[in-house]
């Protein structure tokens, strides 16, 4: 164990006087650099770039440009400082080994855009302006509008406060898609989504939506369906992967270019409208790629060395053959091969065309095998396989990425180097305009005017980080009932740890780096295991200190670690009982009986509701998700039990997501009976 903590230790001393020196130097210089501008296609020589806070203030020759006395100095010595990278299709998550956000910076994706948003990564892209997370800039739509919700269409207006965009999915009806899309003109919002099934290519491009958010999308036009039949989400994809089946005989032997032969009318036609509408498409083309290659390659899938950052949930579904696409594919393989083939023709087709192409790869889900940060220089090199200029590919991913944010915020500030864009930077050794594999050799990456060395970078995503026992840590600063406030210590061992818990788990340490970048022990009392979430819970008196939390368990010889941010303690007021139902001690008749409370008021942040129902002994027996402005709940009959005797309270926390959660408060727990008869 005292190896290990040794380890981690040493880890968290060498990133800490990174971070310390970022944020005290007014002024960054890269001096002796060859610039790739990507204002064009050029290099230009021996130049030094200056960074004042998160922006570009001065471009010059080297030695013209005066470097001023206070400032820190990055020596280029030759090198090619780029500007960074975005992907514009992710899926941040929290359930990943290492954190997402650092793994797209150590690969030199400098901005984001979240194509699911949730209220934490909003708190995400705030914390990352202030400087108290480190990350790449975030842009988020809302959460997804599937189009099967009751009211789907009224949804765009309810769900825009925040986001930088809306996204809109896949299973629209025709006339509810015109009038989300009605309702988002109005306001003047930025969509970007899938292609509806019941919609099409016309009525998108009719309807006027912004963007269509994977090349893939445009498959689905070289298929003969009725888009006019009524089905439900589930049988969407079976109806039109059995009409493809018949329509083109099976999919062996089937590449692009008898594809194209076959279709190329409607090929052609395709290229047309979207060239017509100017329509930016986003690429995602590694998806079909790694489909390949987990189903017929997929020892290789497994050994690629960004495989191990995957969650090992992941790895042990796929290893279980019970994977999103192994079981979509399942018999049906090769129309993998056809699905990758049609896509890279349209990808062809588009650039030919000059559509706007815009780089992504839907990297994040946890559920598809694409690794975030490793993804972005796949999908660069798809691009240069298939006729793309080094040059060009790198223009999706900066300056056509760019474009889009002005179009979905008004602001068009990087994706170039010049004067006044942010500070968004790779410092790599060879000349990326040449091969964009030269990407990956970096000296350091700058996000919005906070540089980090590759040292940093390579120890942020050292893959000793990643845990032999797979753990989730989260810190909350939670009121109670008495009015007190607990900082509350949760590590939770998760399923696949093949040990017996309690114990086989020998030591459990928590360190705390703070604002200034200084690391301290957390002293910890003694834990209390809840067997029901194989969870150590720790309750210490007081709030939490901010800053970023390490934790680290120790046991069978295997460690696992974990990190969360606490960025604000909040006092949230817990819900008042006065106003919930049932009352205390109240006999429940009903068989499906329903819990209401009234609302917390706070200001400035969501707040999102929780049912507990216990046992009289506190065990857990039923519990609700998360719902913001969720005042009410109706329990499904089977759960609670005739005669039995149980209590309830409310949590309000500040996120739906456990491990985004920084404060929540818990009402008195209530108590009531179910009635020996129900009704």
């Amino acid at each position: 164990m005292k190896k290990i903590l040794k380890s981690l230790g040493a880890i968290i001393l060498a990133l800490g006087p990174i971070i310390s020196c970022s944020n005290s130097a007014d002024m960054t210089v890269f001096k002796n650099v060859n610039l790739v501008p990507m204002t064009e296609e050029k290099i230009v020589e021996n130049q030094t770039v200056l960074v004042k806070g998160d922006r570009i203030f001065k471009i010059g020759p080297s030695n013209e440009v005066k470097i001023p006395p206070n400032a820190r100095v990055i020596d280029g010595q030759g090198a090619y400082l780029m500007p960074g990278l975005a992907d514009m299709h992710v899926h941040l998550k929290g359930d990943w080994p290492i954190s997402q956000l650092d793994l797209y910076l150590a690969n030199g994706v400098t901005t984001v855009r979240d194509l699911d948003g949730r209220d934490f990564m909003l708190k995400w892209r705030d914390e990352i302006e202030q400087g108290k997370r480190t990350g790449p800039t975030i842009y988020a739509s809302c959460p997804i509008i599937y189009g099967y919700e009751k009211n789907a269409p009224e949804l765009v207006a309810k769900r825009k406060s925040g986001y930088d965009c809306v996204k809109l999915y896949s299973y629209f009806a025709r006339d509810d898609f015109h009038k989300a899309m009605q309702t988002a003109k109005e306001l003047n919002l930025y969509t970007v989504g899938h292609i509806p099934f019941a919609v099409g290519l016309d009525g998108v491009i009719a309807a006027g939506m912004n963007e269509i958010a994977h090349i893939e999308e445009l498959d689905f036009e070289f298929i003969d369906f009725d888009r006019t039949i009524k089905l439900q989400p589930d049988e969407w994809l079976p109806y039109i992967i059995s009409n493809a089946a018949q329509q083109f005989k099976g999919f062996a032997s089937i590449d692009g270019g008898n594809i194209k032969a076959k279709q190329d009318r409607r090929f052609a036609t395709v290229i047309r409208k979207l060239q017509s509408a100017n329509l930016p498409v986003c690429t995602t083309l590694v998806i079909g790629r790694v489909i390949v290659q987990k189903l017929f390659k997929p020892n290789d899938f497994l050994t690629r060395p960004e495989s191990r950052y995957l969650p090992q949930k992941y790895k042990e579904a796929f290893r279980q053959g019970k994977e999103k696409h192994q079981i979509q594919f399942e018999g049906i393989k090769d129309a993998a091969h056809f699905k990758y083939n049609l896509e890279i023709m349209l990808l062809a087709g588009l650039h030919r065309a000059g559509i706007p192409i815009v780089l992504g790869t839907d990297a994040g889900t946890g559920a598809m095998g694409i690794v975030p940060g490793f993804s972005i220089h796949d999908e660069l090199r798809i691009l240069t396989e298939n006729d793309f200029s080094p040059y060009e590919a790198i223009t999706t991913g900066t300056v056509n990425a760019s474009n889009v944010v002005e179009a979905m915020t008004g602001r068009n500030d990087f994706g170039t180097i010049e004067i006044g864009k942010r500070a968004d930077f790779i410092l790599v050794n060879k000349n990326p305009l040449e091969d964009v594999a030269h990407i990956k050799a970096k000296r350091g990456v700058m996000a919005a005017g906070e540089w980090y060395d590759s040292a940093y970078l390579q120890a942020a995503v050292s893959p000793g980080l990643i845990p032999g026992i797979p753990i989730v840590g989260n810190v909350i600063y939670v009121r109670r009932p008495d009015s007190g406030f607990n900082t509350e210590i949760e590590i939770i061992i998760e399923d696949n740890f093949s040990g017996k818990l309690p114990d086989d788990i020998d030591g459990i340490t928590v360190t705390i780096k703070d604002p200034n970048g200084v690391t301290r022990p957390l002293m910890l009392p003694a834990h209390r295991y809840l067997e029901q979430f194989k969870d150590f819970w720790y309750g210490i008196e007081g709030p939490p200190a901010l800053g970023k939390y390490t934790f680290q368990v120790t046991g069978k010889g295997l460690n696992g670690t974990a990190t969360d941010f606490q960025t604000v303690n909040r006092t949230i007021p817990f819900p008042d009982i006065n106003t919930f139902s049932p009352a205390e001690g109240e006999t429940l008749t009903s068989k499906t009986p329903a819990f209401s409370w009234a609302m917390v008021e706070y200001p400035d942040c969501e707040i999102y509701y929780r049912l507990v129902i216990n046992d009289p002994a506190g065990k857990r027996v039923y519990s609700t998700r998360r719902g913001q402005n969720m005042l009410s709940h109706t329990v499904a009959e089977g759960i609670l039990k005739p005669g039995k005797t149980y209590q309830y309270k409310v949590r309000a926390a500040d996120s739906e997501d456990w491990v985004e959660m920084q404060n929540r408060s818990d009402s008195r727990s209530l108590t009531f009976t179910m009635a020996k008869k129900l009704e």
